[in-house]
């Protein structure tokens, strides 16, 4: 009887503490749902990885960096990029958010035309090509230290601008799950 009580009671406590470990992991900050609401339709996972090197610079910036995407399964559609360096020390953690934050900084490099709005210390800044483009997306993304970790979440779209908003509701999600 003993056993079958905890049997039971592990049953319920497994999973929790299989999504606890598995928290740190980008691909679990947001759900398909989510994220096919943001792009407006079906969306998949196209890429889940860990990289040290940032933007081609040659340089190691954290090697816990983690990036995710995802893909709206239209071909106008958008996608989703959200990028993470979970756990950083409290004194790495302007270092952390320069990384992560790092499509917006190579965009602005390229001269595209940017709109900022800041919500309670998150960092949202909305680009656009420096001319009109069907090729190249339109980028709303916001930055920010979220417990200890450095997060930045993007929506892109061919069809109009990402709201503040949309890409502010991402990053929340994101970040009530690390």
């Amino acid at each position: 009887m003993k056993l079958a009580i905890a049997l039971l009671a592990l049953s319920f406590v497994a999973p929790s503490l299989a999504r606890a470990a598995d928290a740190g992991d980008c691909r679990n900050l947001l759900t398909l749902d989510e994220v096919a609401v943001a792009v407006g339709g079906a969306a998949e996972l196209t890429s889940a990885s860990t990289r040290g090197e940032v933007g081609g610079t040659g340089s190691v910036d954290n090697p816990r960096l983690q990036v995710c995407s995802w893909a709206s399964a239209s071909l106008l559609g958008g996608g989703v990029n959200l990028d993470v360096v979970p756990s950083v020390e409290p004194a790495a953690v302007a270092h952390a958010l320069d990384v992560v934050a790092f499509p917006l900084v190579e965009r602005r490099e390229r001269h595209w035309v940017e709109r900022r709005q800041d919500f309670d210390g998150v960092h949202c800044s909305s680009l656009s090509p420096p001319q009109p483009s069907n090729v190249q997306p339109q980028v709303t993304g916001c930055v920010g230290e979220v417990k200890g970790a450095a997060l930045y979440v993007d929506v892109a779209s061919r069809m109009g601008r990402p709201t503040f908003d949309l890409a502010k509701r991402l990053f929340d999600e994101a970040a009530a799950r690390l």
